[in-house]
């Protein structure tokens, strides 16, 4: 007994310790020790929400201790992440690395093509993560984020012309209800019927309808809004009401949580993609997988064959508790 009343005291030690020093980053918002007790007392949350919400998993669908992977199909599958598609000729943020030339766009397709790559959905990619098909060992999946213009006006017959598919994350509030014309120097969003000229090559799958943008404050960060879980049920009711109602998602600036995760889930999603960096496994958490950002001067081989693990720069995926 008087053990158990030792952890009970213990424990309230540490609660009372806890929420003096949340109170104290509340009012000193700036200050080095209270972020350390913000980002301590997300620590609380989060783990009150894990036992609060027992039908949460993080777990694979998958066993791997059974799994096998078949013969002669793929181990691992690159995810490649672009952006924002523009001729060299026009690009003058030249350390943007949201910006590929449209110059080694053409060169990273040409090379696909060359090397045999086989581009496959994203429905293929959430069955292999779950170990229900296998696939060629030179799958891939391309991906876009944002949903600017120039990734159909410029990204598109590109990829058409070597028979490719990919995905196009788009920011729903940003869709254009007609196209705007043409100018690569403009930054312009892609427009309803653009989209759907452009169904033979790309699928479209949320971005959030409008949450990819910062002002959320946590623990004195200035971080997206949509860690703020409050906004997310609306957000994707309005993404649904635009047409893009599938279960796969892109985390605006790849920043996610606990609570978000479990917020989409319950709203349907079933697979998202962050900005870490790394290859997709069979058994891998389906809401945190990882994909390789390509950009200007990016070595598209050197990228997808490693000499080693190690030599791989891998990018912690941005999670925030809240």
């Amino acid at each position: 007994m008087k053990y158990f009343k030792k952890i009970a005291l213990a424990a309230l030690a540490l609660l009372t310790c806890t929420i003096t020093m949340y109170a104290y980053a509340v009012t000193h918002p700036t200050n080095a020790m209270s972020h350390k007790a913000c980002t301590s007392w997300d620590m609380v949350k989060r783990k009150a929400f894990l036992m609060s919400h027992s039908d949460y998993s993080s777990k694979p669908v998958l066993d791997l201790a059974t799994f096998h992977i078949a013969q002669d199909s793929a181990t691992e599958v690159p995810v490649l992440m672009y952006h924002y598609i523009q001729p060299k000729i026009n690009n003058h943020e030249t350390n943007n690395k949201s910006i590929i030339n449209l110059e080694d766009f053409e060169e990273n397709m040409k090379y696909l093509h060359e090397e045999g790559y086989n581009t496959i959905t994203l429905e293929q990619l959430e069955q292999y993560v779950n170990g229900q098909i296998s696939l060629p060992k030179k799958s891939i999946v391309i991906t876009f984020d944002d949903g600017y213009q120039n990734n159909y006006t410029l990204a598109y017959p590109v990829l058409k012309k070597y028979n490719f598919h990919a995905s196009l994350f788009v920011i729903g509030s940003k869709i254009q209800d007609q196209p705007s014309p043409f100018d690569p120097a403009k930054n312009t969003f892609i427009s309803k019927q653009e989209m759907q000229a452009a169904k033979d090559v790309f699928e479209f799958n949320s971005h959030t309808y409008n949450l990819h943008h910062k002002g959320y404050m946590r623990c004195g960060d200035n971080v997206p809004v949509g860690l703020d879980t409050s906004l997310l049920n609306d957000d994707v009711k309005l993404m649904k009401e635009t047409g893009i109602d599938t279960p796969y998602l892109a985390y605006p600036f790849g920043y996610t949580s606990t609570q978000m995760i479990y917020q989409l889930q319950q709203n349907g999603y079933r697979m998202a993609f962050s900005v870490r960096s790394g290859f997709v496994r069979p058994g891998d958490n389906p809401m945190k997988l990882p994909r390789l950002t390509v950009t200007t001067g990016t070595d598209l081989a050197a990228l997808l064959h490693p000499e080693s693990d190690q030599q791989q720069e891998i990018l912690p995926v941005v999670e925030i508790s809240h």
